[in-house]
């Protein structure tokens, strides 16, 4: 029996031949033993990576204020399932839960939802929200659809896989993973069918990358079932653009740096920039109302970010010594920018949110 996920690899194409890019990227993040996902945790400071939710609690409570407000929009209902995609740790719904405290019947009305295929990170959650009214699912489809719903995503949809295409003098070629010369593991082109080119724009350029996401469309469709049946909204935020272009944009990180992506499969995130156009296209063409896409800085601003700050200012002024104030005061400032600034993660984050019911006007677009 192989013992690593690259000999996994290698045995599947000597079996079954070249192997496509979202079937690979599958298996390095998902695989039951070795995928990176199941194994330990990539969040915070000691991990891979770190989300806006461990950034600051002003993104997580701002996100409880907007969810919040949809509830109060959808009328209060007694019972909503808060579903959740990716919830890493489960800080952003920790925060929320928190901020809608303060607000009668919402704590009671929550059922949480958490889509989430780590055994591991399940059980961070779970200590995280503390025993909650709390159900874990491997898949939205899972979740009850008779009762509406909030569905949220953080950095969720840049994980889901991709295809890479290009358009050279013999036709339309995708990306796969083969085997050299040496038996190792390298990236090579393969004739391309209209299963995937289906997916890409009107108008392309010829002998340039274009990445296309059956999977991403395949998810979203899933939570379109689940608003059509139940009623209700999600938003979701993410690393990506708002026109679809040409570009590889396929990146692996390890320990906060870029790393070669075929190196140490199973033990780096593998992820890529998300198609807001593409996506925002298939959610129209299914008759879904969605918003235009937003900055997540403009977001994160027209949804009350820079007034929580004004207020924790003033609570650490208040409740602690000046000294003490005035550096946690800093830093909170410093993670604000961090979430906002164009140059950081203001403009290179998106936020989309839709829905099925015209009435909603969800705040921040």
């Amino acid at each position: 029996m192989p013992d690593t996920l690259k000999e996994i690899i290698l045995n599947d194409i000597k079996r079954h031949g070249a192997m496509n890019l979202g079937v690979f990227t599958s298996m390095a993040l998902c695989h039951p033993e070795h995928g990176y996902y199941m194994n330990g945790d990539p969040f915070g400071a000691e991990g891979d990576f770190i989300t806006a939710p461990e950034i600051s609690q002003m993104f997580g409570e701002v996100i409880g204020a907007w969810v919040i407000d949809v509830w109060m929009q959808m009328g209060q209902p007694s019972s909503v399932n808060l579903i959740e995609c990716g919830p890493g740790r489960g800080t952003l719904m920790a925060d929320i839960l928190r901020a809608g405290k303060s607000v009668d019947g919402f704590v009671a009305a929550v059922q949480i939802h958490l889509v989430e295929a780590s055994a591991e990170l399940r059980q961070k959650q779970d200590k995280t929200l503390k025993g909650g009214n709390v159900s874990w699912h491997d898949d939205i489809s899972e979740v009850d659809g008779k009762v509406p719903c909030i569905i949220l995503g953080n950095e969720f949809l840049d994980a889901l896989p991709i295809e890479q295409l290009k358009r050279g003098d013999v036709g339309w070629q995708k990306r796969v993973l083969s085997t050299g010369d040496a038996k190792c593991l390298e990236f090579m082109w393969a004739d391309a069918d209209n299963e995937l080119t289906q997916y890409l724009p009107s108008k392309t350029v010829s002998h340039q990358i274009y990445e296309v996401a059956p999977a991403r469309n395949q998810f979203i469709s899933a939570c379109i079932d689940l608003l059509k049946e139940s009623g209700g909204v999600a938003l979701f935020i993410d690393y990506g653009y708002t026109k679809s272009h040409y570009g590889d944009t396929l990146q692996a990180v390890r320990k906060h740096e870029y790393v070669d992506v075929l190196k140490d499969i199973g033990s780096c995130d593998i992820t890529s920039h998300v198609d807001f156009d593409a996506l925002s296209r298939h959610l129209r063409e299914q008759g879904i109302h969605v918003e235009p896409i937003a900055t997540q800085g403009s977001f994160l601003t027209k949804s009350g970010i820079e007034h929580r700050l004004l207020v924790l200012k003033n609570t650490a002024l208040k409740t602690m010594h000046l000294d003490d104030a005035t550096v946690l005061i800093k830093a909170m400032e410093q993670s604000l920018d961090r979430l906002v600034d164009d140059a950081q993660m203001g403009d290179l984050f998106k936020a989309m949110c839709f829905y099925n019911d015209g009435s909603l006007k969800p705040a921040g677009f």
